[in-house]
């Protein structure tokens, strides 16, 4: 396990970058195609900055390290289980991408790195699922909570994209 905890951030980190760099241009290139097909989405990025994004991705790759830390600091089995769930909600993400993509047939800022990134997130879950050795019941619910909290972290740190647009003036994106 401990050859793959850093590539939880690592990974996070480089897939997010060609979003923080992308997304602005994309999203306004891209607006009528997004309210033609999935209106709602200009809903979710209605009060989207590029700095809001970045902060957003700060906080998220603040997170990946310090659970990443934390596994390796305490060894524990049930953190190593939380950290797998995050880096299996991590894979989850680049699979939804991949998904957006083949949805509106376009290149989304995501797609590249979702694209390289899957299969060797995939092949990290099950080097890590063959490493691990916990009961079935701990990695269940290691990687259950784990996946939940980056569903929930995700959510929240839509939010503070928002919060922080809002309260600094920045335009939006769209």
């Amino acid at each position: 396990m401990d050859k793959y905890v850093w590539l939880f951030p690592v990974i996070f980190i480089i897939h997010d970058m060609e979003e923080i760099i992308g997304i602005g241009i994309w999203l306004r290139k891209n607006k009528e195609l997004i309210e033609k097909k999935f209106p709602f989405m200009l809903k979710t990025y209605k009060d989207f900055s590029t700095e809001g994004f970045s902060l957003a991705v700060a906080e998220e790759l603040l997170l990946c390290s310090l659970i990443s830390l934390t596994a390796l600091l305490t060894d524990n089995e049930l953190v190593w289980c939380l950290w797998l769930g995050g880096f299996t909600g991590c894979t989850l993400h680049f699979a939804v991408h991949l998904l957006q993509s083949a949805a509106l047939r376009k290149y989304i800022p995501a797609t590249a790195t979702s694209i390289v990134f899957l299969p060797v997130s995939i092949y990290i879950i099950y080097k890590c699922l063959c490493t691990l050795n916990v009961s079935t019941a701990l990695l269940i619910a290691g990687m259950v909570i784990g996946t939940a909290a980056v569903a929930v972290n995700l959510r929240a740190a839509q939010k503070l994209i928002g919060w922080f647009t809002r309260k600094t003036g920045l335009p939006p994106i769209v």
